[in-house]
């Protein structure tokens, strides 16, 4: 199967981590690299990680910079094609929760923020709530073409509470760079794109994610949201989020805003 390699507890929980996306090196040092409270030295990680892309299980980006981000991290990594078929083939994950992602400095950023997001909703699946199914860029865009859908999301999810309730998300990652006029016409087409994409005869309600690179670029969209007659009749739809640096937390639970600043703690109630 492998030449040689023995992969242990650690290598495969490593790349059930990155399953769902790229993560920086610091981040798996400090996740899988710990013993007895103590991180191991960087070295140790390094060879491990070399050994792993060797046998293509994982592949690796080094960025000097980030262009415009100032991200001082070191190198990015990513299941590569024979991690994503060791992990179906030994049955370790569903093979559509893994995500096949090309490394390019071009979109890592917006990549990062997004795979963060997408770890936060199934680490919160085993007690609050049950992922009924997860599409990505790449799967919606698949599916649009079919159903001839233009300005496809980020992601479409839904899940199901502990009550039986249903709940499905559209996710926009928005780091500055789509003009605001653009941007207002393809938050209005996701009410559209969302029953395109629905099962015949599915209920639950229906709700609009917007996560920024920076809380200024959040109130901007805010903004512009509600003052667009476009997307006046979904206001109650939209919520916002921003993540100024690419180490913040982001998830499900935390708090979340309205089109006109409102805070609200759960997405899973009315405010």
């Amino acid at each position: 199967m492998l030449k040689g390699l023995h992969l242990t507890d650690r290598d495969f929980d490593l790349l059930k981590y990155l399953a769902y996306g790229p993560a920086f090196e610091d981040d798996l040092h400090a996740r899988f690299f710990i013993t007895e409270g103590h991180l191991v030295h960087r070295s140790t990680l390094l060879r491990r990680m070399s050994k792993l892309k060797k046998e293509g299980l994982i592949g690796r980006l080094n960025p000097r910079r980030i262009s415009g981000k100032g991200i001082g991290h070191k190198a990015i990594f990513v299941l590569d094609k024979a991690g994503i078929a060791l992990l179906s083939r030994e049955g370790v994950m569903l093979s559509e929760r893994i995500r096949q992602v090309r490394l390019d400095l071009r979109s890592i950023y917006h990549e990062i923020i997004l795979t963060r997001l997408i770890r936060k909703i199934y680490e919160g699946e085993a007690k609050r709530f049950q992922v009924e199914r997860l599409y990505d860029h790449f799967d919606l865009a698949k599916v649009g073409h079919k159903k001839r859908l233009k300005r496809i999301p980020d992601l479409r999810f839904t899940v199901k509470l502990r009550s039986g309730e249903y709940f499905t998300f559209i996710v926009e990652v928005d780091a500055g760079t789509t003009h605001m006029p653009e941007m207002v016409q393809k938050l209005a087409m996701f009410p559209k794109i969302n029953r395109a994409l629905s099962p015949i005869g599915a209920s639950g309600r229906f709700g609009i994610l917007i996560v920024c690179h920076t809380e200024s670029w959040m109130a901007r969209i805010q903004k512009a949201v509600l003052e667009s007659r476009e997307t006046a009749p979904l206001l109650q739809n939209f919520l916002f989020n921003a993540i100024s640096r690419v180490d913040n937390s982001l998830g499900l639970y935390n708090p979340w805003f309205r089109a006109d600043g409102k805070k609200i703690d759960s997405i899973f109630k009315r405010a």
